[in-house]
């Protein structure tokens, strides 16, 4: 897999916000079937990290984790198909893993890629065994069967009104509320505003400090958002990096106001967290416009470019 493909599966996985969060039902449930179906001590729903391999769901390990470099499932993500390794102690890629000398000493692997809804993989949903076994046709389209209910649940997080990291709106119900907005604008000639922010050098923060510290300055900085805004206001996560502030019946003027209130917020914020980072931001602001904004595509779209000619004056 190329850098820009794993970085672009990274961000989509780390967008869905699932990695380091609590264990949940609807997945143990999965991986509790999986070993029963086939019979097996071992069976996990994993997902890739950048240099690791952790479990969202875990049967018959006590291990939430392991590096990426001693992970099968990386190979399935690598190769975007299925892996099946009938005797890992006689294949030349894993007989010197330490999960196949040490325990639990693996024999059998097999794993079906989990992609993401937005066709990325975030992992695998798979069996393992501490005997050489061969996975049977049948067998195969029942972990297969398995795999799409992992994406079905990926699916239902993801349209879910709360971004699951964050615990703000998402960008499905920022979507419904700025429809919304638009034809109350429409319908009584009143205005509003939409602020497209971006946060700056985020990708260092990840890369230099680790994902964990990423998600802390996501949630720290939603909470920014939330604390500055009225209880009118909808304030969501895009998607990554990027957030949206909808404020209703409110001016340019207010939506400038609202940004210097952040900004202000965030000097603060660097001077007294002790980190060895800053966090920074860039933002559009867009004032509807009855002329030209008929859709909410068209003043989204306008906000997020006027957020990257700011941003791109700062380069």
């Amino acid at each position: 897999m190329t850098n820009h493909k794993e970085e672009n599966r990274l961000l989509s996985l780390y967008s869905m916000g699932i990695l380091d969060t609590k264990s949940e039902e609807r997945f143990d449930r999965l991986t509790r079937i999986a070993t029963k179906l086939f019979d097996v001590p071992i069976a996990l729903v994993s997902l890739i990290d950048r240099d690791r391999q952790w479990f969202k769901s875990c049967y018959g390990l006590k291990i939430k984790e392991t590096d990426r470099s001693d992970s099968f499932c990386t190979i399935a993500v690598d190769l975007s198909e299925p892996l099946i390794v009938p005797d890992a102690s006689l294949d030349p890629r894993f007989k010197e893993n330490k999960l196949v000398k040490n325990d639990p000493y693996i024999r059998f692997y097999a794993g079906h890629p989990v992609r993401l809804p937005d066709g990325e993989i975030a992992g695998t949903i798979c069996i393992i065994d501490t005997e050489p076994r061969v996975l049977t046709r049948d067998d195969f389209l029942l972990l297969k069967d398995l795999a799409e209910i992992v994406e079905d649940e990926f699916r239902i997080i993801n349209e879910a009104t709360t971004d699951p990291l964050t615990g703000i709106c998402n960008r499905r119900s920022f979507a419904l509320m700025t429809d919304e907005s638009l034809r109350k604008a429409k319908k009584k000639k009143k205005t509003f505003c939409v602020l497209i922010i971006d946060l700056d050098n985020f990708k260092p923060i990840n890369d230099n400090f680790g994902h964990s510290e990423g998600n802390e300055v996501l949630c720290n900085f939603a909470d920014m958002l939330e604390d500055l805004s009225s209880s009118k206001s909808v304030v969501a996560r895009l998607g990554g990096d990027e957030f949206g502030v909808l404020l209703p019946e409110s001016t340019y003027k207010e939506a400038e106001e609202f940004l210097h209130k952040l900004r202000a917020g965030i000097t603060s914020y660097n001077l007294n967290s002790q980190k060895k980072y800053n966090i920074d931001f860039s933002a559009g602001i867009i004032e509807y416009d009855e002329k030209i904004h008929t859709e909410r595509s068209a003043i989204m779209q306008d906000a997020d470019e006027r957020m990257y000619e700011i941003k791109k004056g700062k380069r």
